[in-house]
């Protein structure tokens, strides 16, 4: 019975099967009353903070460029991708400002 390792369900068997001894029980017992009476003097105060908007402007709708007329030509793709770059460069930049603005108003 001494072998080594013991199995879990074996470790588990002897703590459940053993009463707790007095002074172990003491012991627990004053470890968790200051555990549980050391919160029991602090209140909570909630500060009423103004909500500040976002801008506007950096909350305006991305709208992504129209696709050139019919037919779509190579050199028409060519230009509108650039079109399209240029839309997703100003989202982008928007995003940018609103996160700058939150990280302004968190601190």
């Amino acid at each position: 019975m001494n072998s080594w390792p013991i199995e879990p369900q074996a470790w588990q068997d002897r703590l459940l099967s053993k009463p707790c001894s007095g002074r172990f029980r003491a012991l627990r017992c004053l470890c968790l009353i200051p555990l549980m009476t050391a919160c029991s003097a602090t209140t909570t105060t909630f500060v009423k903070v103004p909500a500040t908007p976002i801008p506007v402007s950096l909350l305006a709708f991305c709208q992504p460029s129209a696709p050139p007329n019919n037919p779509l030509t190579f050199g028409d793709a060519v230009l509108w991708n650039e079109l399209l770059l240029t839309d997703l460069e100003n989202c982008n930049t928007q995003l940018d400002g609103i996160r700058q603005f939150e990280e302004l108003h968190l601190k």
